[in-house]
């Protein structure tokens, strides 16, 4: 229905009847004069609140010919913005744009800005109008449901690992708990919300070696996979940067069948006597007996007197000269430990960055560490059942080409 445009002349006279009448109603009124009650009631409110002047707005009702085409270009011009708004938007957010990252933009927009007309900025983009009010109205897909469930999941395990865990390991970690995803499904929507793995990574020489005779041999060979625990260690020594009290050294020891830090120490020299603390309470946890191989880099910590004496009963392998990588799996962890934590902080003093370490090695690798082993039972019971499904497969072919009844097991 259109809408009754009434000049100025009009409501003059609709409002001086109401002046000359104030004990008629606006009722009565509006029945005289063909006009709502309402928009009477309007009309005298808009006449009393402007000091008993008629100002008359809308189509028509301009001081000029140019006022009314400058307000209708500033309308114009504003849906245009607001359109461009819309489409700067939705490219930021996904990459590129369609019908439904407009639907979406357009409503986000809406419930930020009163002010932007949906109508004028669907026209503006050449999208209907019934599609944009089809698709929020419409019930959400299995599909949409599945994906929003699945995003607040990422984004616990996200926030729970101090934003360190990209797709990869929160892919894994959902396959474990029985969510089946793809890591293309789990980047996409990281990169939806703009959720990012920390990674920084500066470098540091951290050996200075004085030994590099022949005696220090690398009897170890890269073997990181003994049949069982305490048959291979390895440890290092790494560096960590305070601003108020300079470097702090970092010395862990491994135990290369669990992957395991079994020990630590955090000390503010690199005296050999501070380092090798770490050794004597790795053997005072695991109470070794029998000899074992204990693997480090030819640093001047480990080619001490000291050293020795402590691992007297050990036997002890060096990495090659040059060769870090016969000492991976430390080094990958103290890689990671800055990596994946470390590195995001501006660590004071030695305080700050024991509670850093700390926290790290005794909470937040227990609990991937408690995640792997129920991975590998799982693992196992799965090869256990493939196994048995397998020997019943055989016997029951066996029975069949025999032409006998297969026994029930």
């Amino acid at each position: 229905m259109a809408k009754h445009i009434y000049d100025k002349e009009f409501r003059e006279g609709v409002i001086q009847y109401c002046l000359d009448h104030p004990d008629e109603s606006y009722v009565s009124i509006s029945k005289r004069f063909g006009v709502h009650d309402t928009t009477i009631g309007g009309w005298m409110k808009s006449y009393r609140k402007n000091d008993n002047e008629i100002v008359v707005r809308g189509s028509g009702n301009y001081s000029s010919d140019d006022a009314k085409e400058i307000a209708r270009l500033k309308k114009e011009l504003k849906d245009t913005k607001d359109a461009l708004e819309v489409l700067k938007n939705g490219y930021r957010h996904t990459g590129k744009i369609n019908k439904q990252d407009i639907y979406e933009t357009v409503r986000n927009s809406k419930k930020k800005d009163q002010t932007i007309s949906i109508s004028s900025v669907l026209k503006k983009l050449d999208v209907s109008k019934s599609g944009y009010y089809d698709y929020i109205n419409r019930k959400p897909s299995h599909t949409s449901q599945r994906r929003e469930k699945i995003t607040r999941k990422v984004e616990k395990i996200y926030k729970d690992s101090y934003e360190i865990y990209g797709s990869p390991k929160i892919t894994q970690i959902l396959n474990q708990n029985g969510e089946k995803v793809s890591q293309r499904y789990i980047y996409s929507i990281m990169r939806e919300n703009s959720w990012k793995a920390r990674y920084i990574k500066p470098y540091i020489q951290t050996t200075i070696s004085v030994d590099f005779s022949s005696k220090l041999e690398n009897l170890l060979n890269r073997h990181f996979n003994p049949e069982k625990p305490d048959c291979a260690w390895c440890t290092d020594i790494t560096y960590i940067k305070t601003y108020d009290e300079g470097f702090v050294y970092l010395t862990s020891v491994m135990d290369l069948y669990s992957r395991k830090i079994i020990s630590w120490v955090l000390t503010k020299t690199m005296e050999a006597n501070e380092i090798l603390k770490c050794i004597e309470k790795a053997k005072e946890r695991r109470k070794v007996k029998k000899p074992l191989v204990i693997q480090s880099d030819r640093g001047v910590q480990y080619t001490s007197i000291q050293y020795q004496e402590m691992t007297e009963e050990f036997i002890r392998s060096y990495s090659r000269k040059g060769t870090p990588w016969d000492n991976a799996c430390i080094e990958s962890f103290h890689a990671l430990i800055k990596r994946e934590w470390l590195n995001f902080y501006k660590i004071r003093n030695y305080e700050e960055a024991y509670q850093l370490v700390f926290e790290y090695i005794e909470g937040f690798t227990t609990q991937v560490e408690y995640i792997l082993i129920v991975n590998i039972i799982h693992l196992t019971n799965m090869r256990k059942k493939y196994r048995l499904a397998q020997t019943n497969q055989i016997k029951h072919l066996y029975y069949k080409f025999c032409n006998l009844s297969c026994p029930k097991s």
